[in-house]
């Protein structure tokens, strides 16, 4: 934990000082940086790099809210550890517990207290064994935990860095929150998808970006085949399955910077960005396989899904706005479904 000390309660060297004037420069101009920074990714991401190049450390790990429906906390980003994307701390583990009581950095002794002996978390800690643990708190809310390994050159944290991370974290919290919100208000909570509305957005974006660079830009919209069946056969909660696991796959299946929405009910949408028609095929026709190949779970036995999809590549000559290149793929998939279903047509209209 942080102590009551005060570093300018006793004279300091220049060296000292002028390293202070740094820390407090640099912590301006990180909290700049995280606050105008709404992309959760691109948010933790640089949040994890601070942490590396501040510490001079080799192993961070970001543990974060997974979802929307508890307190667990899931690795969400991490470098040097070796984690399943499924490692989780529970909300009932000692260590949130305490952090939801109490602020503050934990150093290495009081995380070993916390975590070594708890059912919940000595698996984790034997693989993290972390230096110092900082939480990320706005109000009364843990939304996350940072972990910090040693230092590379093995020299302590100083109270300087201790009071640097704490500033960090409080800086951090804020715009972790704010990203979250923003996320919770832009993605579908059944898929994890982006929502209809904010697609939009983007795909409007997405296109005037593509006419500045002169770089291709492609649209695949797809449906799953014959789900008014599946619904009727297997009823509206085994339907909300199958939609869950064609989400996680298509997750699985593209490109970390493509842009994946839920459409509608059963059907999706997903702009890939730099990719001319040829390139989205092979993506489409690789998710719609996988797709084919899974076993979605149900009661008794898994069920066989299919999907249908079509593809255009926006051109500028013919598509005036996103409602026209909309159309086109709209076009391609309803060929798909005359032709048979479970294939990829794409739009080659000039």
């Amino acid at each position: 934990m942080i102590s009551e000390h005060n570093p300018l309660s006793e004279k300091m060297t220049n060296e000292e000082l002028e390293k202070m004037v740094f820390d407090l420069h640099n912590l301006i101009e990180i909290a700049l940086s995280l606050s105008s920074n709404l992309q959760f990714d691109s948010l933790v991401e640089s949040l994890l790099y601070i942490c590396i190049g501040q510490m001079i450390v080799d192993k961070v790990a970001i543990f974060l809210h997974s979802n929307f429906e508890n307190d667990d906390l899931t690795v969400y980003m991490s470098r040097g550890y070796t984690l399943s994307e499924n490692t989780k701390i529970s909300e009932k583990s000692l260590l949130t517990e305490y952090l939801r009581a109490n602020h503050g950095i934990l150093n290495a002794e009081k995380a070993r207290v916390l975590m070594s002996d708890d059912n919940h978390c000595a698996d984790l800690y034997k693989i993290l064994v972390p230096e110092i643990i900082i939480p990320l708190k706005s109000k009364n809310s843990l939304n996350g935990l940072i972990f910090l390994s040693k230092k590379i050159m093995g020299t302590p944290y100083t109270e300087q860095e201790f009071l640097f991370l704490d500033k960090l974290a409080k800086f951090t919290s804020i715009a972790v929150e704010n990203s979250r919100l923003y996320r919770m208000a832009t993605l579908d909570r059944m898929t994890g998808l982006y929502i209809h509305h904010y697609f939009k957005e983007r795909l409007s974006e997405e296109i005037k970006r593509a006419e500045r660079s002169d770089l291709p830009l492609t649209l695949i919209m797809a449906d799953i085949d014959h789900f008014k069946n599946v619904n009727d056969t297997y009823g509206h909660q085994q339907g909300d399955i199958i939609i869950k696991e064609i989400a996680a796959l298509i997750h699985q299946n593209i490109r970390s910077f493509d842009i994946a929405s839920r459409y509608g009910g059963e059907e999706f949408a997903i702009i890939l960005t730099d990719s001319d028609i040829n390139t989205a095929y092979h993506i489409a026709e690789r998710l719609r396989k996988k797709i084919e190949e899974h076993n979605f779970p149900a009661e008794k036995t898994p069920i066989r899904i299919t999907i249908s999809m079509g593809i255009a590549q926006y051109n500028p000559s013919i598509d005036k706005n996103e409602e026209m290149l909309l159309k086109r793929s709209d076009t391609a998939l309803y060929a798909a479904k005359a032709q048979g279903r479970n294939r990829v047509i794409t739009n080659i209209d000039k």
